[in-house]
């Protein structure tokens, strides 16, 4: 998402089954983009530099999720760990905002968003070591998970954007980092 703010779930992919592994995995090889948790959209609130830049790494994110899913199911370990590299190094709060920018995107998304994009950004790390480990399960464990991230997020934050999640059940811990569990982004 916004390289700064990401999502996730606490229960492992493993014990829900491959299937809707492999079915969450083909929407977002289908270029399928979902979220959600129902506030209010962050777009109109954000200014056109920002909006421009967040757009741009979510555009990288999703084609990036894409090859991801790819490598996964071809057993292509290095791909997986490049790519999740590149999600992880994608922070638009890294790259090219300006301190007035930083302030002026604290200052129009609720801290959530910021939280959810975080996590992302925390599984995608974690993804890319589970790439470097050539551990195909937990490759795939994490990449639902981010696939989850991605559906909270939208569902909450982009429903202008994404109509069809807006009414969306989606469950409350998608999208945020375990609490004190012991649980982490690598299962």
């Amino acid at each position: 998402m916004l390289s700064a703010l990401s999502i996730c779930s606490t229960t492992p992919l493993r014990s829900r089954g491959r299937r809707p592994a492999i079915a969450l995995g083909t929407l977002v090889a289908l270029g399928i983009s979902a979220a959600g948790l129902a506030a209010e959209p962050v777009r109109p609130d954000l200014t056109l530099k920002l909006q421009g830049l967040l757009k741009k790494e979510m555009i990288q994110v999703e084609q990036a999720m894409q090859a991801v899913y790819s490598a996964i199911v071809q057993g292509r370990h290095a791909m997986v760990a490049e790519k999740g590299q590149s999600i992880h190094d994608s922070f638009i709060l890294e790259q090219a905002l300006t301190d007035e920018d930083r302030q002026e995107l604290k200052a129009a998304v609720p801290p959530e968003f910021l939280q959810m994009d975080a996590y992302l950004h925390e599984l995608s790390a974690s993804l890319a070591e589970a790439g470097r480990a050539e551990d195909t399960s937990r490759q795939v464990d994490i990449f639902g998970r981010m696939t989850e991230s991605c559906v909270a997020c939208h569902s909450t934050y982009v429903t202008d954007r994404f109509e069809g999640l807006e009414a969306s059940d989606v469950p409350a811990e998608w999208g945020l980092a375990p609490e004190t569990s012991g649980d982490s982004p690598e299962g």
